[in-house]
């Protein structure tokens, strides 16, 4: 359960709070744990939750399908991220499947329990609560950079908002993402073709270099 309490703790909603405290709250929370094969949905479009998630092992990616069938990626989730806190603390149905890329487990939270008044009284609850809407105000602003991605006019323009926030998150103008060329393009909404003869063009006007899923932006 340590290295549980870690991972927790990386995601910034049990900030502050220790180990022995740790215990209690996530038996407050109602907190249980579930594992999906590579491929399971965890959520499809128009289900409702009142729990988040933590991811402990795995990645879990946020889609978006049109009526036809055509998918767009909105977002991977990996270690210690959090997932589905807007669509609990709202109630509303999700708009967005949500499906295991590799084998996962998660960590369930009953937003409910976070965002009343503890029945207990723990002395650490507000604690939790604040952190709940830090980790809120950062969705906002994910989607924010997300929309600023996607307003873009041209695939070029697309690609290196993109790419530009990839190297911010990694601290380096050299970095590897976590999606292949077809996942690239869905999430940035282009056609896959016309994204990768661009990234040859970007290539060989010296603004980036790559090899599969690997950047160096120069």
């Amino acid at each position: 359960m340590r290295g549980k309490n870690q991972i927790l703790r990386n995601t910034g909603l049990f900030e502050g709070i220790e180990d022995d405290e740790m215990e209690t709250m996530l038996k407050c929370l109602g907190a249980f744990s579930h594992r999906y094969s590579n491929g399971e949905f965890l959520f499809r479009r128009g289900d409702r939750t009142d729990c988040l998630g933590v991811i402990l092992t795995g990645n879990v990616r946020e889609v978006r399908e049109d009526w036809w069938g055509n998918r767009t990626v909105i977002a991977d989730f990996g270690n210690g991220q959090v997932i589905c806190t807007d669509y609990a603390c709202s109630s509303d149905p999700l708009d967005v499947s949500i499906v295991a890329t590799e084998p996962t487990e998660v960590m369930y939270l009953d937003v409910g329990r976070a965002a009343n008044v503890c029945s207990s009284s723990c002395e650490f609850h507000n604690r939790l609560v604040k952190n709940l809407m830090r980790s809120l105000a950062g969705m906002s602003m994910d989607m924010n950079r997300r929309l600023d991605q996607l307003s873009k006019r041209s695939t070029r323009e697309k690609i290196c908002a993109f790419l530009s926030d990839q190297a911010r998150a990694a601290g380096s103008s050299d970095f590897v993402i976590g999606m292949n060329r077809q996942e690239m393009a869905d999430y940035l909404g282009v056609d896959r073709s016309a994204m990768s003869s661009e990234l040859g063009r970007m290539q060989r006007d010296g603004i980036l270099e790559f090899q599969k899923n690997h950047f160096v932006l120069k």
